[in-house]
């Protein structure tokens, strides 16, 4: 599909409701087995559309103009003239070159619509048609993983990757990772991402005092990691020696569609930084990892566009995250988060939103809602809004100490504290803010 309203579409017959001839496969031959009588015909065949997703995994519904009925499972090539919508329901109205284009309301007659339903005209339709198609192929890409997760490599030996889903030298290396550096992964990847090229900085312990007081050194473990659709930045919550257990990770995500330039400056420690529209970010890794940087860095060259040019971009579907209402209710505020969520759509279309409660030390409730172009924090009367094009990255701690959302701008940050039983609820909305960001 070229995207124009004129442009042709695959079509597969439903239901062929004039007179004719039914057909079965038999041995792989198309026989027709008896004569099929209709009633009143208006010159149109039920149908849907190929490669098309309506929302709940059926393809796009659609009625045909055909010079004769067809029979059911005929393929055919159409042309777009609008569609029919109605209570959610879309019905496409195409027509067969060569045909005149079937009159709009007998077109709502035979898809069995209301009159009161909306007309769409070919321009509004060929989108919809678009955004099917994207949610065909991201349910493709799911069915297609096997085991659950496309990156997840753990367990498997290396022979076995010919007879399995081969993965990445990185992924195989997972199982070697520490579980906070897991967990921080399984929480802000697709199911059907890949994981290309990791780099695993390692905590420093025996660091003297003039590397603890002076100079401030970051002493903390961290996983420097690119998928095919983004470039992470995970770091150990706490500084060696400060706790004896595990307490999570900080992370910063940066889309792989922001990246527009890369550079290495090799030194101790080695920077790796990355410019986005919206401005710079900055890794550094030791100078003893300063190989496994440069194979980073030229990576990650390859998401940058050209000077003065661009690459074609994944759009990604944008689901719809819905509040966590279990986590909520320990807190007793789960019907006051929906009716905040309800007002802000009010205002206009929320793509995702996080509920921050009320608490011991937290008096005022906060709304942190995604929009197409905007990211809006609500706390009682006061507003924060940084716009999506202005995001240079994604932030979350996942620890059980304290949970904390950020969202860094060009000019300003938001930043949002939550209780950790939050965190599941967090790192769904920042996987939704990730990719919407990715499609500015």
């Amino acid at each position: 599909m070229s995207g124009r309203p004129d442009a042709e579409l695959a079509l597969e017959v439903d239901a062929a409701l004039g007179p004719g001839i039914e057909f079965e496969w038999v041995d792989r031959e198309l026989i027709g087995t008896r004569a099929r009588a209709g009633g009143i015909w208006l010159g149109m065949d039920r149908a849907a559309l190929v490669g098309t997703d309506d929302g709940a995994g059926r393809q796009l519904a659609a009625v045909v103009a055909v010079p004769t009925s067809t029979f059911t499972g005929c393929r055919l090539r159409a042309h777009l003239a609008g569609a029919w919508r109605d209570d959610g329901r879309l019905v496409m109205v195409t027509h067969l070159a060569g045909t005149a284009p079937p009159l709009p309301g007998l077109a709502r007659l035979v898809a069995d619509l209301p009159d009161d339903a909306a007309w769409l005209e070919p321009e509004v339709a060929i989108e919809e048609i678009s955004r099917a198609r994207r949610r065909y192929r991201e349910r493709r890409a799911h069915a297609r993983i096997l085991g659950g997760k496309a990156w997840l490599g753990v367990g498997l030996a290396v022979e076995e990757s010919r007879f399995s889903t081969p993965h990445s030298a990185a992924e195989y290396r997972l199982g070697r990772l520490p579980p906070r550096f897991l967990r921080g992964l399984a929480g802000l990847l697709d199911d059907d991402e890949r994981l290309l090229y990791a780099v695993e900085r390692p905590e420093v312990r025996d660091a003297g005092l003039v590397e603890r007081v002076v100079r401030r050194t970051d002493r903390r473990a961290a996983l420097l990691a690119l998928t095919d659709r983004q470039l992470l930045w995970i770091v150990d919550h706490a500084d060696p020696d400060r706790y004896l257990s595990d307490w999570g990770v900080d992370v910063e995500i940066v889309p792989v569609e922001r990246i527009e330039h890369v550079e290495l400056r090799p030194g101790s420690p080695a920077q790796l930084d990355i410019t986005t529209p919206a401005g710079p970010r900055v890794y550094r890794l030791p100078a003893e990892l300063a190989a496994e940087a440069t194979v980073m860095a030229r990576l990650l060259r390859r998401f940058s566009p050209a000077a003065g040019g661009s690459w074609p971009q994944r759009v990604y579907v944008i689901p719809e995250v819905e509040l966590d209402a279990r986590a909520l209710d320990a807190f007793g505020q789960a019907d006051e988060a929906r009716q905040a969520v309800e007002a802000e759509r009010q205002g206009g279309k929320v793509v995702a939103a996080f509920f921050d409660p009320r608490r011991s030390g937290v008096r005022v409730a906060s709304l942190l809602s995604l929009g197409d172009d905007a990211v809006t924090l609500r706390t009682g009367g006061a507003i924060e809004r940084i716009g999506t094009e202005d995001v240079m990255a994604l932030g979350i701690t996942l620890s059980a100490l304290v949970g904390r959302l950020r969202i860094i701008g060009r000019t300003s940050a938001i930043d949002l504290r939550f209780p950790a039983p939050l965190a599941t609820g967090a790192a769904a909305w920042l996987r939704a803010a990730r990719r919407v960001v990715a499609n500015r």
